[in-house]
């Protein structure tokens, strides 16, 4: 039972510049599907009495918002389909803040202890108190506003008001205007006037679509596994290149091929229908897309660290055998872990990233909105290097959260997997759909069981 609603406002307390009225959205933020980012931080009872962490978190979340003025706003569109954050005084809006005392203890994460997850509205927060003492902080966020890096980024801001300490801004965007070439400049003017190819798995639609490919539709099953920290080094092991051929891979590339081939297994033994969206059947390969930040690509450096505040997470893919993923074997599987890493290092390069961007600023490909759509069979999405329970996510009350996840129980379309790391104990957990008829056999795969514990399903 809801115990408390508050409605959190921007606090006034910082000369900062005055914000414009409207950011409009890039192209990269155009991809991202109108829905909300979860994050969930769960916590021992702490000594602090609740009525107190309630209002420190108030607080603080509303200095956060006068500092990320995008974060305050509202997602609005114009007669033209142009999406833009609103900013002026009478678009805030504000943002919800709940407060439940639950009547039962803790047991598990569930989705709906998140805020929000049908409504897209400004960011939502909540304080969950079970009776166990066990207390939930739970946060959504706008896709369209960031990414999870941007997230991170406000949620650390957050944290870091409510420990008492004063804002660092130089991790604060101080120009909030989406146009992320200007950190790419030199590289992206060699491609002005240059008619661009949309870069894999982007196509380019001569009309705007009007919904998903159809096999993201498809009602699937979400499978959750562990991998300790010894098998992630032994799965790298067993994948990787033989020694003193100059190759490498990463544990993420070895993660990555594991899961692919997995999905792609299930699919064929259960005879999972080849649903529009996907490759063809005489094709003989499998598209496999991967989301990655960007920022980090900038020459200059100056584009990570909190100063950009948008979605740049740029999704490549690359196409591999079928024949490879078809195959348990961990030689089969480590070829497609090197094609992963031999791809991620051509379409992961700064030049390339300029490119992208290059392509999503022509206003052609933009308008009208929805002309870009992607294509793909298996969608991955690894967040082991983000620390969700680290030390910039601590609110100065009780200890550090016992557990943070991506929220319990939201749906997924099939051949996606999420991937996290506990920074502690280095053990992998891996979120991993298939289509219903696909579930039987993910579950029994053979190499993904060498590796991985289902944890439930």
């Amino acid at each position: 039972m809801a115990l408390e609603t508050s409605i959190i406002f921007p606090t006034n307390k910082h000369n900062r510049p005055t914000p414009p009225s409207k950011v409009y959205l890039h192209g990269l933020d155009g991809l991202s599907a109108a829905i909300q980012i979860h994050n969930h931080r769960f916590f021992r009872r702490p000594s602090t009495p609740l009525p107190d962490v309630v209002e420190q978190l108030k607080a603080s979340l509303a200095e956060a918002l006068e500092l990320y003025p995008p974060v305050a706003g509202t997602v609005q569109s114009n007669d033209m389909g142009e999406i833009f954050i609103a900013m002026d005084k009478g678009d805030i809006v504000g943002t919800p803040f709940l407060v439940d005392l639950k009547d039962t203890p803790f047991v598990k994460d569930e989705e709906n202890l998140s805020p929000r997850t049908d409504v897209i509205l400004p960011p939502m927060a909540s304080t969950l108190a079970f009776s166990c003492g066990t207390i939930c902080v739970a946060s959504s966020f706008n896709h369209q506003v960031a990414d999870l890096r941007g997230f991170l980024d406000f949620l650390e801001l957050w944290a870091q008001l409510s420990r008492g300490e004063p804002a660092d801004f130089t991790r604060i965007p101080d120009d909030w205007e989406r146009t992320p070439g200007r950190f790419f400049t030199d590289l992206v003017k060699q491609f002005e006037g240059v008619s661009l190819a949309a870069p894999p798995p982007f196509v380019l639609l001569d009309t705007p679509a009007t919904g998903p490919s159809a096999y993201l539709l498809a009602p699937s099953v979400a499978t959750n596994w562990k991998i300790s920290k010894s098998s992630m080094a032994q799965l790298k092991h067993d994948l990787s290149p033989p020694a003193g051929s100059g190759l490498w891979i990463s544990s993420g590339d070895a993660l990555a091929a594991l899961v692919s081939g997995a999905v792609t297994r299930a699919r064929q033994d259960n005879k999972v229908a080849r649903l529009e969206g996907r490759s063809s059947e005489e094709s003989e390969v499998e598209s496999i897309a991967m989301a990655a930040d960007g920022r980090e690509r900038a020459p200059k450096g100056d584009m990570s660290g909190g100063r950009y505040l948008g979605n740049f997470n740029n999704l490549w893919s690359l196409t591999v055998p079928r024949s490879d993923l078809s195959t348990p074997t961990t030689e089969a599987t480590g070829r497609v872990a090197l094609a992963i890493r031999s791809n991620l290092e051509i379409h992961l390069s700064a030049e390339s990233v300029a490119k992208r961007v290059a392509f999503f600023d022509n206003p052609a490909v933009c308008n009208p909105p929805g002309r870009v759509g992607w294509v793909a069979d298996i969608v991955l999405t690894n967040w082991c290097r983000f620390d969700l329970k680290g030390p910039k996510l601590r609110f100065g009350w009780g200890e550090k959260p016992f557990m943070a996840t991506s929220g319990g129980g939201t749906v997924f379309p099939p051949a996606y997997s999420l991937m996290t790391e506990d920074k502690e104990t280095g053990d992998v957990f891996v979120l991993l759909t298939v289509e219903n008829d696909g579930e039987s056999a993910l579950a029994g795969d053979v190499l993904l069981n060498k590796y991985a514990t289902l944890v439930s399903s």
